[in-house]
């Protein structure tokens, strides 16, 4: 692990390897830069070199005390002064969930840092629609709250994790992601899901300029098929679309070799086709 101090916060972040294509790792609502480590591990250390990023927050970063210190938006931020305070450019951005609107945002903010877009079950980036029922915004967020609440005091993690269920390699891991989720204070929580809510990006979205992807497990009950194809339809003209069958929410924990290997052949190949036929 490593720190960074910025203008207002101190991030941890994780790095692996030290080849030359460079990537960069976002997580997601209630998650850490844990949910990577698999990932991570799976790209070839002598020709990547990966960062996952605990956003404020989260594992050992710094936590403000105020929930507008928490948004997709300054998460963003915060990623941004990273990576520059690292010296890197040209590298390929991944979100997952939460995270997928994290990247957006960041893309549309400073496209010309980006050589690839990877959103991973990625959040609308234009937000989330209240539920029928005449339900506020406020009143959304307490009920999410309490819900993880009791889904914390059965044992639960939240978000489809579950470190109770696992078991093999991975469970080190997922125990790990799940501690970092019950750790994450409140107040984090509540800012990341309404600036979900609040998001509006989709039209800077589709003016992307650098070769995009979404990929996504076809049996994610948190944000469904349905959905990874409406934000699909927001992104640029040939953006490429993945889809793992039986796999949930988190391909990253549970197919880490796959999400590699599409992160492989879409760095090693269609970020370089894209390139040859924009020059062409």
């Amino acid at each position: 692990m490593a720190f960074a101090q910025l203008s207002k916060v101190r991030l941890e972040y994780f790095q692996h390897g030290h080849g030359p294509e460079r990537v960069v790792l976002v997580h997601g609502f209630q998650a850490s830069a844990a949910i990577w480590r698999l990932v991570q591990e799976a790209l070839p250390a002598d020709r990547f070199t990966s960062i996952a990023i605990n956003n404020r927050g989260a594992g050992g970063s710094e936590a403000p005390p105020r929930e507008s210190d928490f948004s997709v938006q300054i998460f963003a931020t915060d990623a941004f002064e990273l990576v520059n305070e690292l010296g890197w450019d040209a590298f390929t951005l991944v979100g997952h969930s939460l995270g997928g609107q994290t990247v957006a945002q960041f893309a549309v903010d400073h496209p010309g840092l980006v050589k690839g877009l990877v959103l991973l079950d990625p959040a609308d980036p234009d937000g989330g629609r209240l539920p029928q029922g005449g339900l506020t915004l406020d009143q959304l967020i307490d009920s999410r709250m309490a819900a993880r609440k009791a889904q914390q005091e059965r044992g639960g993690g939240g978000d489809g994790i579950d470190a109770t269920a696992m078991a093999g390699p991975a469970s080190e891991v997922v125990r790990a992601v799940a501690t970092d989720m019950r750790n994450a204070p409140e107040r984090r929580l509540r800012g990341s899901m309404r600036s979900m809510f609040e998001l509006r990006i989709g039209e800077r979205v589709k003016s992307l300029p650098m070769p995009t992807l979404l990929a996504g497990g076809d049996a994610d009950e948190l944000i469904p098929v349905s959905a990874m194809l409406a934000t699909w339809a927001k992104l640029p003209a040939g953006a490429g679309l993945h889809f793992w069958h039986g796999v949930g929410h988190s391909p990253n924990l549970d197919t880490p070799l796959e999400v590699a290997a599409l992160l492989e052949r879409f760095i090693d190949r269609t970020i370089p086709a894209r390139a040859k036929s924009a020059a062409a």
